[in-house]
Protein backbone atom coordinates (compact mmCIF):
# COMPACT_ATOMS: atom_id res chain seq x y z
CA UNK A 1 0.00 0.00 0.00
CA UNK A 2 1.38 3.68 -1.12
CA UNK A 3 2.38 6.34 1.83
CA UNK A 4 -0.40 9.33 0.81
CA UNK A 5 1.66 12.34 -0.13
CA UNK A 6 1.25 14.31 2.55
CA UNK A 7 2.44 11.73 4.68
CA UNK A 8 5.51 11.06 2.77
CA UNK A 9 6.04 14.73 2.87
CA UNK A 10 5.83 14.44 6.92
CA UNK A 11 8.12 11.44 7.33
CA UNK A 12 10.84 13.98 5.26
CA UNK A 13 10.18 16.64 7.27
CA UNK A 14 10.71 14.81 10.57
CA UNK A 15 14.51 12.82 9.06
CA UNK A 16 15.37 16.39 8.02
CA UNK A 17 14.43 18.00 11.08
CA UNK A 18 16.06 15.00 13.56
CA UNK A 19 19.18 15.31 10.96
CA UNK A 20 19.14 19.15 11.65
CA UNK A 21 19.23 18.49 15.47
CA UNK A 22 22.20 16.11 15.27
CA UNK A 23 24.06 18.67 13.27
CA UNK A 24 23.39 21.85 15.91
CA UNK A 25 24.28 18.99 19.08
CA UNK A 26 27.36 18.57 16.93
CA UNK A 27 28.18 22.05 15.80
CA UNK A 28 27.75 22.94 19.73
CA UNK A 29 30.33 20.26 20.69
CA UNK A 30 32.73 21.07 18.09
CA UNK A 31 32.78 24.48 18.64
CA UNK A 32 33.64 23.71 22.42
CA UNK A 33 36.36 20.86 21.46
CA UNK A 34 38.17 23.73 19.83
CA UNK A 35 38.44 26.15 22.22
CA UNK A 36 39.46 23.40 24.46
CA UNK A 37 42.15 22.19 21.88
CA UNK A 38 42.98 26.06 21.74
CA UNK A 39 43.21 26.64 25.65
CA UNK A 40 45.14 23.22 26.24
CA UNK A 41 48.01 24.44 23.55
CA UNK A 42 48.02 28.20 25.51
CA UNK A 43 48.61 25.63 28.98
CA UNK A 44 51.26 24.13 27.62
CA UNK A 45 52.87 27.12 26.19
CA UNK A 46 52.44 29.43 29.30
CA UNK A 47 54.02 26.30 31.30
CA UNK A 48 56.84 25.90 28.92
CA UNK A 49 57.36 29.94 29.21
CA UNK A 50 56.98 29.10 32.90
CA UNK A 51 60.20 27.19 33.21
CA UNK A 52 62.11 29.11 30.81
CA UNK A 53 61.39 32.25 33.08
CA UNK A 54 62.83 30.92 36.47
CA UNK A 55 66.25 30.41 34.36
CA UNK A 56 66.25 34.28 34.33
CA UNK A 57 65.62 34.31 37.71
CA UNK A 58 67.88 31.37 38.89
CA UNK A 59 70.79 33.30 36.42
CA UNK A 60 69.85 37.05 38.05
CA UNK A 61 70.50 35.28 41.92
CA UNK A 62 73.03 33.52 40.60
CA UNK A 63 74.53 36.66 39.93
CA UNK A 64 74.20 38.09 42.96
CA UNK A 65 75.52 35.42 44.81
CA UNK A 66 78.86 35.93 42.51
CA UNK A 67 78.57 39.66 43.31
CA UNK A 68 79.13 38.57 46.95
CA UNK A 69 81.32 36.05 47.18
CA UNK A 70 84.09 37.73 44.39
CA UNK A 71 84.13 40.89 46.45
CA UNK A 72 87.61 41.18 47.53
CA UNK A 73 87.20 41.01 51.58
CA UNK A 74 83.87 39.42 52.25
CA UNK A 75 85.55 35.87 52.80
CA UNK A 76 88.33 37.63 55.56
CA UNK A 77 85.14 39.60 57.04
CA UNK A 78 83.04 35.87 57.51
CA UNK A 79 85.97 34.57 58.82
CA UNK A 80 86.64 37.47 61.42
CA UNK A 81 83.00 37.96 61.84
CA UNK A 82 83.26 41.10 60.77
CA UNK A 83 79.74 42.37 60.96
CA UNK A 84 80.87 46.00 59.65
CA UNK A 85 82.84 45.36 57.15
CA UNK A 86 80.10 42.89 55.45
CA UNK A 87 77.50 45.65 55.94
CA UNK A 88 79.96 47.54 53.81
CA UNK A 89 80.58 45.32 51.63
CA UNK A 90 77.25 43.04 50.77
CA UNK A 91 74.42 45.72 50.83
CA UNK A 92 75.66 47.69 47.37
CA UNK A 93 75.64 43.94 45.23
CA UNK A 94 72.43 43.14 46.95
CA UNK A 95 70.61 47.00 45.86
CA UNK A 96 72.27 46.18 42.36
CA UNK A 97 70.06 43.15 42.06
CA UNK A 98 66.84 42.03 41.90
CA UNK A 99 67.48 39.92 44.72
CA UNK A 100 65.37 40.68 48.06
CA UNK A 101 67.28 38.02 50.08
CA UNK A 102 70.97 37.48 50.57
CA UNK A 103 72.55 36.02 53.61
CA UNK A 104 75.75 35.25 54.78
CA UNK A 105 76.01 31.61 56.79
CA UNK A 106 78.85 30.22 58.54
CA UNK A 107 79.28 26.70 58.11
CA UNK A 108 77.21 25.79 61.45
CA UNK A 109 74.32 28.02 60.05
CA UNK A 110 74.69 31.00 61.75
CA UNK A 111 73.76 33.88 59.81
CA UNK A 112 76.32 36.54 60.57
CA UNK A 113 74.41 39.07 58.58
CA UNK A 114 71.64 39.64 56.02
CA UNK A 115 69.84 41.87 53.55
CA UNK A 116 66.54 42.30 52.56
CA UNK A 117 64.48 44.56 50.25
CA UNK A 118 61.16 46.39 51.30
CA UNK A 119 58.81 43.48 51.70
CA UNK A 120 61.00 40.69 51.90
CA UNK A 121 60.68 38.03 54.58
CA UNK A 122 62.64 39.39 58.05
CA UNK A 123 65.81 37.74 58.54
CA UNK A 124 66.58 34.97 60.66
CA UNK A 125 69.19 34.30 63.33
CA UNK A 126 69.74 30.41 61.80
CA UNK A 127 70.00 28.34 58.98
CA UNK A 128 70.94 25.32 60.83
CA UNK A 129 69.94 22.29 59.62
CA UNK A 130 69.86 23.30 55.88
CA UNK A 131 71.32 20.41 53.97
CA UNK A 132 72.30 22.41 51.08
CA UNK A 133 75.19 24.22 53.33
CA UNK A 134 76.75 20.80 53.80
CA UNK A 135 76.59 19.89 50.22
CA UNK A 136 77.75 23.74 49.22
CA UNK A 137 80.92 23.53 51.46
CA UNK A 138 81.90 19.74 50.15
CA UNK A 139 81.75 20.61 46.57
CA UNK A 140 83.68 24.16 47.17
CA UNK A 141 86.27 23.15 44.35
CA UNK A 142 87.25 25.00 41.64
CA UNK A 143 85.20 28.68 40.69
CA UNK A 144 81.59 27.18 40.34
CA UNK A 145 81.98 24.23 42.71
CA UNK A 146 79.33 24.31 45.26
CA UNK A 147 76.81 26.50 43.67
CA UNK A 148 73.21 25.53 42.87
CA UNK A 149 69.73 26.24 43.29
CA UNK A 150 66.99 24.62 44.97
CA UNK A 151 63.58 25.22 46.20
CA UNK A 152 63.44 25.43 50.21
CA UNK A 153 60.73 25.61 52.42
CA UNK A 154 61.54 27.74 55.16
CA UNK A 155 59.13 29.10 58.25
CA UNK A 156 58.56 31.97 56.25
CA UNK A 157 57.36 30.17 52.95
CA UNK A 158 58.86 28.38 49.95
CA UNK A 159 61.80 29.68 49.00
CA UNK A 160 64.10 29.73 45.90
CA UNK A 161 67.09 29.84 46.75
CA UNK A 162 70.84 29.56 45.25
CA UNK A 163 73.69 29.03 47.27
CA UNK A 164 77.61 28.94 46.90
CA UNK A 165 80.96 28.61 49.00
CA UNK A 166 82.70 31.62 50.24
CA UNK A 167 86.43 31.23 50.48
CA UNK A 168 88.87 32.98 52.80
CA UNK A 169 92.26 32.46 50.30
CA UNK A 170 91.40 28.56 49.44
CA UNK A 171 89.38 27.49 52.77
CA UNK A 172 85.69 27.78 52.71
CA UNK A 173 84.35 29.81 55.54
CA UNK A 174 80.52 29.73 55.28
CA UNK A 175 78.30 30.11 52.32
CA UNK A 176 76.04 32.98 51.16
CA UNK A 177 72.05 32.64 50.49
CA UNK A 178 70.86 34.63 47.59
CA UNK A 179 66.90 34.27 47.65
CA UNK A 180 63.42 34.56 46.79
CA UNK A 181 60.16 33.85 47.89
CA UNK A 182 58.16 31.07 45.43
CA UNK A 183 54.87 33.10 45.67
CA UNK A 184 57.01 36.37 44.37
CA UNK A 185 58.79 34.24 41.29
CA UNK A 186 55.48 32.62 40.70
CA UNK A 187 54.07 35.70 40.15
CA UNK A 188 56.60 37.19 37.94
CA UNK A 189 55.89 34.23 36.04
CA UNK A 190 52.45 34.50 35.72
CA UNK A 191 52.68 37.76 34.58
CA UNK A 192 54.91 36.86 31.44
CA UNK A 193 52.88 34.25 31.04
CA UNK A 194 49.55 35.11 31.44
CA UNK A 195 48.22 32.45 33.46
CA UNK A 196 47.69 31.44 36.88
CA UNK A 197 50.58 29.33 38.40
CA UNK A 198 50.26 26.86 41.53
CA UNK A 199 53.40 24.75 42.80
CA UNK A 200 52.43 21.76 44.46
CA UNK A 201 54.51 19.96 47.15
CA UNK A 202 55.60 16.16 45.89
CA UNK A 203 52.61 14.91 48.35
CA UNK A 204 50.49 17.23 45.99
CA UNK A 205 49.81 19.68 48.58
CA UNK A 206 49.57 23.38 47.41
CA UNK A 207 52.13 25.19 48.87
CA UNK A 208 52.29 28.74 46.33
CA UNK A 209 49.73 30.67 43.95
CA UNK A 210 48.46 33.12 41.91
CA UNK A 211 45.58 32.04 41.32
CA UNK A 212 41.87 33.75 42.45
CA UNK A 213 41.13 30.68 44.03
CA UNK A 214 41.75 27.69 46.55
CA UNK A 215 43.92 25.65 44.37
CA UNK A 216 42.99 22.07 44.87
CA UNK A 217 45.42 19.45 45.98
CA UNK A 218 46.81 17.01 43.49
CA UNK A 219 46.27 13.09 44.39
CA UNK A 220 49.83 12.21 45.86
CA UNK A 221 50.21 9.05 43.62
CA UNK A 222 49.36 11.99 40.51
CA UNK A 223 51.96 14.56 41.64
CA UNK A 224 54.89 11.35 42.19
CA UNK A 225 54.06 10.62 38.59
CA UNK A 226 54.60 13.77 37.40
CA UNK A 227 57.56 14.60 39.02
CA UNK A 228 58.93 11.58 37.97
CA UNK A 229 58.08 12.78 34.36
CA UNK A 230 55.30 11.30 33.45
CA UNK A 231 53.06 13.34 30.63
CA UNK A 232 51.15 16.28 31.12
CA UNK A 233 47.94 15.84 33.21
CA UNK A 234 45.29 18.39 32.66
CA UNK A 235 41.87 18.73 34.98
CA UNK A 236 39.10 20.99 35.92
CA UNK A 237 39.51 23.13 38.79
CA UNK A 238 37.35 25.75 40.64
CA UNK A 239 34.47 24.96 38.32
CA UNK A 240 35.55 27.00 35.40
CA UNK A 241 39.16 27.04 35.40
CA UNK A 242 41.81 23.76 33.18
CA UNK A 243 44.93 23.19 34.63
CA UNK A 244 47.80 21.38 33.46
CA UNK A 245 50.11 20.18 36.19
CA UNK A 246 54.00 19.89 34.67
CA UNK A 247 57.05 19.96 36.40
CA UNK A 248 58.87 23.16 37.58
CA UNK A 249 62.29 22.78 36.42
CA UNK A 250 64.53 24.20 38.81
CA UNK A 251 68.82 24.17 38.23
CA UNK A 252 68.02 21.02 35.38
CA UNK A 253 65.91 19.11 37.74
CA UNK A 254 62.58 18.49 38.57
CA UNK A 255 61.66 21.12 42.24
CA UNK A 256 58.05 20.73 42.27
CA UNK A 257 54.57 20.20 40.23
CA UNK A 258 53.89 23.35 38.13
CA UNK A 259 50.24 23.67 37.86
CA UNK A 260 49.20 26.20 35.28
CA UNK A 261 45.43 27.50 35.12
CA UNK A 262 43.25 29.70 32.53
CA UNK A 263 40.07 30.43 32.62
CA UNK A 264 37.88 27.73 30.65
CA UNK A 265 34.81 29.14 28.48
CA UNK A 266 34.62 26.34 26.14
CA UNK A 267 31.18 25.27 27.45
CA UNK A 268 29.79 28.55 27.06
CA UNK A 269 31.16 29.03 23.80
CA UNK A 270 29.79 25.55 22.65
CA UNK A 271 26.40 26.20 24.21
CA UNK A 272 26.61 29.43 22.40
CA UNK A 273 27.42 27.98 19.30
CA UNK A 274 24.29 25.48 19.71
CA UNK A 275 22.12 28.23 20.48
CA UNK A 276 22.33 30.27 17.37
CA UNK A 277 22.54 26.89 15.46
CA UNK A 278 19.32 26.08 16.80
CA UNK A 279 17.69 29.97 16.05
CA UNK A 280 18.74 29.56 12.59
CA UNK A 281 16.99 26.03 12.71
CA UNK A 282 13.86 26.86 13.97
CA UNK A 283 13.87 29.73 11.41
CA UNK A 284 14.26 27.58 8.72
CA UNK A 285 11.56 25.33 9.91
CA UNK A 286 9.28 27.98 9.79
CA UNK A 287 9.91 29.10 6.19
CA UNK A 288 9.80 25.76 4.75
CA UNK A 289 6.48 25.43 6.94
CA UNK A 290 4.69 28.51 5.67
CA UNK A 291 6.21 27.56 1.88
CA UNK A 292 4.70 23.98 2.51
CA UNK A 293 1.46 25.33 3.59
CA UNK A 294 1.20 27.12 0.76
CA UNK A 295 1.66 24.78 -1.44
CA UNK A 296 -0.72 22.58 -0.08
CA UNK A 297 -3.45 25.27 -0.16
CA UNK A 298 -2.78 25.71 -3.82
CA UNK A 299 -3.10 22.22 -4.16
CA UNK A 300 -6.13 21.66 -2.57
CA UNK A 301 -7.99 24.05 -4.37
Amino acid sequence: MRVPWYRQRWLHLALGLAVAILAVVWAGQRAAQGVRDGLDARLRGAGAGADAGIVAVEAEQLSALRGVTFTRGVGHALATRNVRELDRLVPPVQANSDVPMIDVVLPNGQVVFAVRSKGAPPPVASRAGLPAIRQSLAEAHGVRGGRFTEVVIFRSGPTLMTIGPVVDGTVPVGVVLAMTPLADVLGRLSQQSAADLTAYAVTGTPIATTAPFRPEPVAPDTARSVMAGAALVTREVHGSFRETLGRLIVDHQAATVLGVALHDDSAATGWTVTLYAALGLIGTVLILGTFWARVSNRSGS
